[in-house]
């Protein structure tokens, strides 16, 4: 009649659930320590960059609460691939008060820096979006190897900066070496599981060990360049006609107030006609004093190498991403062929306005046709669609209509490594990528370039291609052992469709010493993760370029 029995039912019932408390909360630290101990490496974010995610109820990218694991997740299934990111914005409000700025939810950088997890950040404001890459080790099915049919690569996340997977299995490296005719030490290729390349970076004087890259989310633009700029001012990306005295090419990348520096935005041009000696200029000037981004020299800052570009290629290959292209057309990375702009007006030739985080209608849609001046573009905002009407001058003036998607529309996401908003975009299509890469040459069209890149630029930002002939086919066979780098492993042949998911190859000759990758916006086959195409170095209209952060 006391109760005795009801209180000590309650009690049991307390001690249960307490212990069920204990035993999630373990659980949990077990689940943490493990992937602390084996990857993905936790995100290290840059002194300047804010964690987002994003909110697709509102549209919006939002602050991430970066002291939590639940921002991100590099799972295998269409939900959890959500890579890490994180972005840069402005240092002043958009607007002129501080009330207006709250009423418009427009802050300024240090609002945004100390603002709740969850608030929203405005695209008008952000000016550097990056994805985080973690280290891992790679193995290329042995029936992939060295042949133009793409297969799964098997990814192992790698914890810290170990040199072991999670089995305790030794991963090699840099085991056995090889030497050019100058004396420089080039890996061997090495068999079953490898560290990928740009986690073990060779600085001339010992390995850097990295825990992960931040790699620009789209391609590179200027500041000078307008959100939705149509004509781009034809100085900042736009080569404007045949007369090229307006270029880039013949202006370095500057530091300061209304001067050209690296953006990394959608929806804008990417930054055009400028050459790999400033592409990579450009780049380490993202953490000098006063850079619009608020970057700080704690990062390294560099132009894409080709092995950083392979890290990206082959994680997007596994089953962490988007994988690879089947007869499915909506399977794969799909291309950005965002095009218009017109072949000719006032005597002079044009070109056309690119956009970055686009795709087309399908898988390997392309652009091939000059979309004419006079014709007619719809924008549609809510659903992030951009409808061009023009006339085919090559089919007797019919009107043509091509429909283009945002990178944060449902189409719009088959542009990424993922198949979802948190990849990275523009690795097909959307224009050629100048990479950090070096071939020997001595020829004087473009001596001063390559003797640029031979002694100007440190080891660890560069990777150094060798062999005595200038003929494709030689030196091909004489690079087959750099690895991780999206060219011999996973092709045939150093010309045509060589590659996996028949992307276009063409290896560097002895007169184009430098490599691009991607492929462009007008071409309706071969551009894609594993597409390489050789160029002299110089500025081109068609040519563009990426940066990627480590954490010093």
């Amino acid at each position: 009649n006391g109760g005795i029995f009801e209180k000590a039912g309650e009690a049991v019932g307390k001690t249960k659930n307490s212990m069920k408390e204990e035993e999630q909360i373990v659980d949990k630290w077990v689940e943490k320590i493990d992937r602390i101990e084996n990857g993905p490496n936790a995100p290290e974010l840059i002194e300047g960059m804010i964690p987002v995610e994003w909110n697709a109820e509102g549209k919006t990218w939002v602050k991430a609460d970066a002291n939590t694991d639940d921002w991100y997740e590099y799972g295998t299934t269409e939900s959890t691939k959500k890579w890490a990111n994180a972005v840069t914005v402005k240092a002043e409000g958009t607007k002129e008060t501080e009330e207006e700025n709250l009423i418009a939810g427009s802050k300024t950088r240090e609002q945004y820096q100390e603002a709740e997890a969850g608030t929203s950040i405005l695209q008008e404001d952000i000016l550097g979006m990056y994805v985080w890459i973690p280290r891992y080790a790679y193995k290329i099915p042995d029936e992939n190897y060295h042949t133009n049919k793409a297969g799964m690569i098997d990814i192992k996340f790698i914890g810290g900066t170990k040199d072991t997977i999670n089995d305790g299995q030794i991963v090699e490296y840099n085991a056995e070496t090889t030497k050019d005719e100058e004396g420089n030490s080039f890996a061997k290729f090495p068999e079953g599981y490898v560290i990928h390349p740009a986690f073990n970076v060779d600085t001339g004087s010992g390995i850097k060990r990295l825990s992960g890259i931040w790699v620009a989310k789209f391609k590179a633009s200027s500041s000078q360049t307008k959100d939705n700029d149509d004509n781009l001012g034809e100085q900042y990306g736009y080569a404007g006609s045949v007369d090229y005295s307006i270029a880039l090419e013949s202006t370095e990348p500057k530091i300061g107030k209304n001067e050209n520096e690296v953006t990394v935005r959608p929806n804008v041009t990417p930054w055009r006609r400028i050459n790999v000696k400033n592409c990579y200029i450009a780049c380490t000037n993202m953490v000098k004093p006063n850079n619009v981004q608020g970057l700080t020299t704690r990062a390294d800052s560099h132009l894409m190498k080709d092995t950083e570009w392979g890290a990206v290629a082959y994680l997007t290959q596994s089953e962490y991403g988007n994988a690879q292209n089947t007869e499915d057309e909506s399977s794969g990375v799909w291309n950005n062929s965002y095009y218009e702009g017109d072949g000719s007006a006032d005597g002079k030739t044009h070109y056309g306005t690119w956009r970055t985080g686009m795709v087309g209608s399908t898988r390997d849609d392309g652009t091939a046709t000059i979309l004419v001046k006079n014709g007619e573009k719809k924008i549609n905002d809510v659903d992030g669609t951009i409808t061009i009407e023009y006339k085919d001058t090559a089919s007797g003036n019919n009107t043509v209509t091509k429909t283009f998607y945002e990178y944060n529309t449902e189409k719009g996401m088959h542009g990424s490594t993922t198949g979802t908003i948190y990849g990275v975009y523009d690795m097909a299509g959307g224009g050629f990528e100048y990479v950090s890469i070096y071939r020997k040459c001595n020829e004087t069209n473009i001596k001063k370039i390559s003797d640029y890149f031979k002694q100007s630029v440190p080891i660890e930002h560069k990777t150094i291609y060798f062999g005595e002939s200038n003929e494709q086919e030689k030196l091909y066979e004489a690079n087959k052992q750099i690895y991780g780098n999206c060219m011999w492993e996973t092709s045939n042949n150093y010309t045509n469709a060589g590659s996996w998911n028949n992307d276009a190859s063409s290896f560097m000759t002895g007169s184009a010493p430098f490599l691009t990758r991607g492929g462009n916006p007008t071409d309706n086959s071969g551009q894609g993760l594993f597409y390489f195409y050789k160029l002299d170095g110089q500025a081109t209209p068609s040519q563009t370029f990426r940066p990627v952060l480590w954490n010093n």
